[in-house]
Formats: C-alpha cells, structure tokens, sequence
C-alpha cells in the first residue's frame, strides 16, 4: 500500500496571492496535497467551515508572512488563530505550523516567533527556500537545479556520485534514482510525470538530431509556440535532470521512447565559449561536446504538475 500523502494547508492574504499559487504549483508538482482556497472550495462550500476543517485535518500548515498580511485584519489572521490552537495537540518534537516569509516583514505573534521560519525573498532566493519546505513536507523529494550554469569535468562528477546517478566513467556503481513515472496523454501529446522529481518530460522527443545548439533552442521555441501538451514552458534539461533519467543496465526506462539516445542539456562546458554537456542515454553517461554537432538529439522537460 502506498504511504498517504501529507495533508498542507496554505495560508497567505489576499495582496500575496501571486506568491501563494507559485509555491501551490511548485508543491504540487512534487504530488503532494495542498489545500489552497482558490483551487480546493467549490461553489456552495460553508467556506468558514471547509476551512476550519481543513486546517484541523491538515499535516502542515504553511502561514505565508509579508508586511502586508501580519499587520492586516481579517480571515488570514483567523486561520492563523486556528492552526495555532491545533498546534497545542501535537507533540513538541513534531513540527506543524511553517512560517514562511515573502519579505523583511516583523513576525508580531509571539507563538509563531517560536518556530524557524523559511525566506523566500529576494528572488534568487526562492529555490533555496522550496528546497528548505520539502525537506520537511516531502523527505523523499529530489530537488534538481532547473537554471543553466556553466559546469567544469570535476563538478559533473561531483554531482553524479552526489546524487548516486548512474554513470558508465564517472560513477559505474551509481544506482540511479526511484523514479514514480507516470505515463499520460494530454491534449493528444504524450508526456511523462515523474513525482520523486516533479518533472514532466516529452514521453519522446524530436524525431532527428539537430545540426547544432541553436536548431535545439529553436525546437524548444517552437514546441512553446505550439504549447505542446497544453504548456510554453517547456525547456532543454540542465545536466543533473537529463543524468536522471539514467538506469544501470536497461539505461532507461521502457516508458519512454528510446529513440533519443543522445540529447542536448542546457549546460554550458566552464571556461569554453562553444561547448556543451549531452548526455548519453545507451550506455549511460555524459560528456563534453562542441557546439556544433549533429549527433544529438532534444527530449524537453518543464517544472510541472501531471495535469492542469
């Protein structure tokens, strides 16, 4: 039987809601279960009620903390009031109430100063702060840098036996992840949802090599273009989620379409103006290539949840 899900209510006020619904959609593409009251009320719901519920049944209960909601009147500091009441029935060890704050704002609750808080401004700061949720809302989350940076021979192989990927030079004993792949169709496209990552990825890819970078950049534009499976953002993987994809012996996973052995990463060779790291699907690993090649093929990935 498969582990329940932890339940998370999401608390902002009304002025943060941008930032409420991009962590929603950044914890749920993890596939976990986030109450958020624009997405979880229906039309007739007692709201007071299916909230109070909802807080009470909840495992986690995230307060998002800004100048404008700690000083605000009204429903959020409700909820807050609420959870805080819930929090006297757990155990002092166990954690349930994360304050989480949007910017330099004094957190006033004296219960709520208790407990570490998590920054997700600036905004370069905010994968860190994701990263520092799901350590505690989802222990077996694995989080992959989705930016493009440039990356030298010795961090590639740092970052494989870090991760325990598979590599046939760099690490041959890696074991490759636990993936939790789901195959769907959406809008006629075929994609792949992986939970343990909380990637999408094209279930196959483009149907020939490209004859250099920019051909694969321009296959990614157009796959926006057409918002294939519903979606413009899709993009070239950096090296540590292409390495993901590798499985010792059967190299990759037979849901996918193995055509695409070879395939373009966003990563850039450090201290090289025209190279690039490909991953190598069949037998398994990656390497230094130059910009203008023919050899490699595109699979697209997204930072995404399994459906809209």
């Amino acid at each position: 039987m498969s582990k329940e899900k932890p339940k998370i209510f999401l608390s902002y006020a009304r002025e943060d809601m941008g930032m409420a619904k991009q962590l929603y959609n950044d914890l749920k593409r993890y596939g976990l279960d986030v109450w958020l009251d624009t997405e979880s009320l229906l039309p007739g719901d007692k709201w007071k009620e299916k909230i109070k519920d909802a807080i009470e049944n909840s495992n986690y209960f995230i307060a998002l903390l800004s100048t404008k909601s700690v000083n605000k009147k009204g429903f959020v500091q409700k909820e807050l009031k609420t959870a805080l009441e819930v929090l006297d029935f757990f155990p002092s060890s166990e954690r349930f109430i994360l304050p989480i704050r949007l910017d330099d704002c004094e957190v006033g609750e004296r219960k709520l100063r208790e407990h570490q808080w998590v920054d997700l401004f600036p905004e370069r700061e905010y994968q860190n702060g994701l990263k520092k949720i799901l350590r505690v809302v989802c222990k077996e989350a694995l989080f992959l840098r989705n930016k493009p940076k440039k990356i030298s021979e010795g961090d590639a192989t740092e970052m494989i036996r870090r991760f325990g990927f598979y590599d046939k030079n760099k690490n041959p004993e890696g074991k490759g992840l636990v993936h939790k792949y789901k195959l769907q169709k959406i809008k006629g496209d075929k994609i792949v949802y992986d939970e343990a990552t909380g990637l999408m990825w094209q279930q196959s890819g483009s149907d020939s090599t490209m004859l250099d970078f920019e051909d694969a950049k321009r296959w990614i534009k157009k796959l926006r273009r057409n918002k294939f499976a519903g979606y413009d953002d899709w993009r070239l993987p950096t090296l540590e989620e292409a390495m993901s994809l590798i499985e010792p012996k059967i190299y990759i996973n037979s849901i996918f379409n193995s055509q695409q052995k070879w395939i373009w990463t966003a990563d850039q060779v450090k201290d090289e103006q025209i190279m690039f790291w490909v991953v190598d699907i069949d037998p398994g690993g990656c390497y230094e290539d130059f910009y203008y090649s023919t050899d490699y093929y595109v699979r697209a990935v997204r930072s995404g949840q399994s459906s809209r």
